[in-house]
């Protein structure tokens, strides 16, 4: 009997002072390395070289970004914050807001949809959905990424469509699918 005490108590002890590994990186397993996020150099005449010099201007940029994000400047949010996830690609908060921006531009987007950056949109949003973030970020990706899987399945409904209206006009369906494809952005009703 003192036996299972000493045990309790020491199973009790050990949950207490063991704290739960918390997750405050991208998952380092994924090799993120060939992803471009920003094709600009780092500025390194006023924030120095090197790691911290980098860090150090990530952290400028997300700053930033979040303003514009709060102001719903989207493009200038997109720009600042593709920079500082290329800067510093294991920050989650960087990669959850370059998710935002591209969202927030492909809602204000005038009817086009475009696909690419529907695609990448979603690429984030799955890297936080399924990978290492915050609970609360992880489950706001999952809707995300319902709603823009609603957005992608009406594109290719809309396509389909296009291809066989284009296919009863006579034209032959290589034809078609190749006039379906030429456009990069396509209109979607809301």
């Amino acid at each position: 009997m003192a036996f299972l005490k000493e045990l309790s108590l020491g199973l009790a002890l050990a949950l207490v002072f063991i704290s739960p590994a918390s997750a405050d990186v991208i998952s380092p397993s994924i090799d993120r390395d060939q992803e471009v996020y920003s094709q600009e150099a780092p500025n390194a005449a006023f924030f120095g070289r090197g790691v911290s010099g980098r860090m150090s201007e990530a952290s400028h940029l997300r700053f930033n970004a979040e303003q514009c994000l709060l102001e719903r400047r989207y493009k200038d949010a997109y720009r600042a914050i593709s920079k500082a996830v290329q800067l510093d690609p294991g920050d989650p908060t960087g990669h959850v807001m370059l998710a935002r921006s591209m969202t927030g531009m492909l809602r204000k987007a005038d009817g086009n949809i475009d696909e690419d950056m529907l695609a990448r949109a979603m690429k984030e949003w799955k890297l936080i959905a399924y990978h290492d973030a915050d609970l609360t970020e992880q489950l706001e990706a999952k809707g995300q990424l319902r709603k823009l899987g609603k957005l992608a399945k009406a594109i290719k409904k809309e396509r389909a469509a296009v291809a066989k209206a284009r296919g009863k006009e006579g034209l032959r369906p290589e034809a078609a699918a190749e006039a379906v494809a030429s456009s990069k952005a396509v209109p979607v009703a809301n």
